[in-house]
C-alpha cells in the first residue's frame, strides 16, 4: 500500500482557478449582454435620427415658397426635435444630445439648402461592463434628408403603364422638347410610335422608354433608352382644388370679356369672334369643360384652368396663357380630374403662345402645330398624341414649370 502522507498540500488551487475563470466569464457576460444593448440603442438611434431628419425636411418642404429650404424660423430644427423627443431623445445635454443642422455641415450635401443634418447621441449606461471601466457610452447616429419643391425635368411623362401607342405621333409636323427629357411608362412593345410625324429631343437629353422589344417604332430623333424603370407620377400628391371655397362666377354679355377666377357650372364655351380675358386665379369648370375656338383672342395670364371634362382650344385668333407663379399650382396652367377620361385638345397656330405644365392624370393630351407654335412647358398625362402640320414646341422651364414634391433620406 501506497503511504499517503507522501502527497503534498494544495490548498487554494481551485479558488484561483475559479477567480481566473470568473473573470473571463464576466467579460463573456460583459461582451454578449452590453454588446447586445448597445447594438440594439445604435439601431434605434440610427431610426430616431432618420425620422428626425424626415420630419426637418417635410417642414422645409412645407416652406419652401417662403424659405427655399433654409429654416428662417426655425421651425425644421424643432421639428426634428420634437420628433426626437417622442423617440426618447429629449435632447437634455445628459442623456442624450440632439444636433440639427440646416443646411448639413459635413456630407455631400454640406451647405446646400433643402437638406437637413440630424446627428444623435445616447449615453448608455453600463451594465456588467461597469467591471472594466466608468463612465457611460456614447451611441451616436446621423442622418441626412432632402425637403424640397422643385421643378423636375422632363418634358412630357406618358403615364399609362401598358397601352400600346401611349406616345403617339401622326402628320406631318414635328414635335420639339426643349431642354428637357420624354419619358414613357409603358411597358408595352410597342410604346411609343411615330408615323411620318416626329419627336425631336435636345442635344444631350434622352428619350426613355419602359416597353422593350422593340419597346418604339418611327422618328424619334435622339438618344432613346428602351427597358427603363417607370416614373411615378410627380404630381400625384396635389390635391384638386376646392370649389366649396370658389365664389360662383358668370359670364357676362358682349363680345369683350373679363373673367374672374372662381367656380363655373357648367365649364365656359367662347367661339366667334369673341375675345377673352381672364384675370389671375383659379377657374373650376364645375360639370363641364373649357372650349374656345373661332377668331377671337385668349389672354389668360397666372391662369390655371381646372377641369372635369376635358379642354379644348382650336381659336385661329391669338391665345397668350401664363400659368401662376406663386401658392401651390405654380407652374399649372391646367389640372385635369384625375377621374377624367377627357381629352385635352390644343391645335395651335403661329399666334399662340402658352407656357407651363399641363397634368391630365386620366385622359388624353393631343396637341397639334399648324404653323410655329409654343404650345405648352410640360405635360404629365395618362396618354399623349401629336399631330398637325407645322412644329409643336414644348419648352420646358425654370420657373415656368410645376414643381414636385421630395422628401427623402439622402445619407
Amino acid at each position: 500500500m501506497r503511504n499517503i502522507s507522501t502527497f503534498k498540500s494544495r490548498r487554494g488551487a481551485v479558488a484561483v482557478l475559479v477567480t481566473v475563470c470568473l473573470a473571463v466569464l464576466f467579460g463573456v457576460v460583459a461582451i454578449s449582454l452590453d454588446g447586445g444593448l448597445l447594438l440594439d440603442q445604435r439601431r434605434h438611434v440610427q431610426a430616431a435620427a432618420d425620422a428626425a431628419a424626415l420630419a426637418a425636411a417635410d417642414d422645409l418642404y412645407l416652406h419652401w415658397q417662403a424659405n427655399r429650404g433654409n429654416d428662417l424660423g426655425l421651425t425644421a430644427t424643432r421639428a426634428a426635435k420634437d420628433n426626437a423627443a417622442a423617440n426618447g431623445y429629449s435632447d437634455d445635454g445628459t442623456s442624450s444630445i440632439v444636433t440639427v443642422n440646416i443646411p448639413p455641415l459635413s456630407g455631400n450635401f454640406t451647405a446646400q439648402a433643402g437638406y437637413v443634418e440630424v446627428i444623435i447621441q445616447f449615453n448608455q449606461k453600463r451594465g456588467f461592463s461597469g467591471v472594466f471601466g466608468s463612465g457611460d457610452i456614447p451611441v451616436r447616429a446621423r442622418a441626412v434628408a432632402r425637403g424640397e419643391w422643385v421643378p423636375f425635368r422632363d418634358g412630357i411623362i406618358v403615364l399609362h403603364p401598358t397601352a400600346a401607342n401611349a406616345l403617339f405621333a401622326n402628320g406631318n409636323g414635328t414635335t420639339f422638347v426643349r431642354g428637357a427629357d420624354i419619358v414613357v411608362d409603358s411597358n408595352n412593345s410597342m410604346a411609343a410610335v411615330t408615323v411620318g410625324n416626329a419627336f425631336v429631343n435636345d442635344t444631350g437629353r434622352v428619350t426613355y422608354v419602359t416597353g422593350s422589344n422593340p419597346g418604339y417604332s418611327g422618328n424619334f430623333q435622339g438618344t432613346v433608352l428602351t427597358g427603363q424603370q417607370p416614373t411615378p407620377d410627380p404630381l400625384a400628391y396635389l390635391p384638386a382644388p376646392d370649389p366649396t371655397t370658389m365664389p360662383n362666377e358668370s359670364v357676362p354679355g358682349g363680345t369683350n370679356i373679363t373673367l374672374d377666377p372662381g367656380r363655373y357650372v357648367g365649364g365656359l364655351s367662347f367661339s366667334g369672334q369673341t375675345s377673352v380675358t381672364m384675370r389671375p386665379g383659379i377657374y373650376y369648370m364645375d360639370g363641364g369643360s373649357f372650349t374656345f375656338s373661332g377668331q377671337g383672342t385668349l389672354n389668360a395670364q397666372g391662369v390655371m384652368i381646372y377641369s372635369t371634362m376635358g379642354l379644348s382650344i382650336t381659336g385661329q385668333g391669338s391665345v397668350t396663357w401664363s400659368p401662376p407663379t406663386s401658392g401651390i399650382y405654380t407652374g399649372i396652367c391646367y389640372f385635369q380630374s384625375r377621374t377624367s377620361s377627357a381629352t385635352c385638345l390644343v391645335a395651335g397656330n403661329g399666334g399662340y403662345n402658352i407656357t407651363g405644365t399641363y397634368y391630365v392624370a386620366g385622359g388624353l393630351t393631343d396637341l397639334q402645330g399648324n404653323g410655329d407654335a409654343s404650345i405648352g412647358s410640360q405635360v404629365v398625362t395618362l396618354l399623349m398624341q401629336s399631330a398637325g402640320n407645322g412644329a409643336t414646341n414644348i419648352i420646358w422651364s425654370n420657373p415656368g414649370t410645376a414643381p414636385t414634391r421630395i422628401i427623402g433620406l439622402v445619407e
